[in-house]
């Protein structure tokens, strides 16, 4: 897949998808499973942080932008394209 910055990730999250990324070796999702949205290290199958209800996708994007795996924040893992390209699903 392409490069993603962070405001077309947010994109595809707003419309309800999941996504999946890679970062320094480790694999990550963002998935939403009875009426909520989770951040996953699925490297460990470790889940790191519930974010909010399934419909505030407006406060799942903005929790996300901030929320930090291991030196940075998702946005700027998106952003400065650090995540493995071939390792981002969107489904």
């Amino acid at each position: 897949m392409s490069c993603v910055k962070f405001n077309e990730l947010a994109n595809y999250l707003r419309c309800g998808r999941e996504i999946e990324f890679g970062y320094k070796s480790r694999q990550y999702s963002i998935t939403n499973h009875y009426g909520f949205w989770y951040l996953c290290d699925d490297t460990d199958h470790v889940l790191l942080k519930t974010i909010c209800r399934f419909e505030e996708k407006e406060v799942l994007v903005s929790k996300l932008a901030v929320t930090v795996i291991d030196d940075l924040k998702i946005q700027q893992i998106f952003d400065s394209q650090a995540y493995d390209t071939e390792y981002l699903r969107i489904i």
